[in-house]
């Protein structure tokens, strides 16, 4: 069965959406959108080689110059945090919500280390 996708800005980007961030994202690597704001949209997908229901999280975000060998533009990450996770164990969206809050009061930021350009995204057509 063939999915129908459309490539979709960052804008347009709605919770619920499944989505494939290009470069980076195998062919069935979907991630479901479970928070947004203005600035950020925070993704999660099963996370590889655990149980069902463990996840893994990323976050877009805009650098306004190269970080990294990444940026200008739209930018994907996890949390700076030590550790590089926040746990959404249980509490995939109430842990969503708290990322975006986390990042507008400036208590956190996205990680450079890990940060991976964004150069489309794809969305599956409901």
């Amino acid at each position: 069965m063939t999915k129908n996708i459309e490539t979709v800005p960052i804008g347009d980007v709605a919770v619920g959406d499944r989505v494939r961030f290009i470069p980076g994202s195998r062919e069935s690597a979907w991630w479901t959108t479970t928070a947004r704001n203005d600035e950020h949209v925070v993704a999660v997908r099963q996370a590889a080689f655990h149980p069902k229901g463990i996840v893994e999280y990323t976050i877009t975000g805009h650098l306004e110059s190269s970080y990294n060998g990444q940026g200008p533009g739209v930018v994907r990450s996890s949390l700076n945090t030590l550790g590089g996770g926040w746990d959404l164990e249980g509490r995939i969206d109430e842990g969503s919500q708290e990322i975006l809050d986390e990042l507008s009061e400036g208590r956190f930021e996205l990680s450079m280390r890990r940060v991976a350009g964004v150069a489309r995204i794809d969305r599956e057509v409901r």
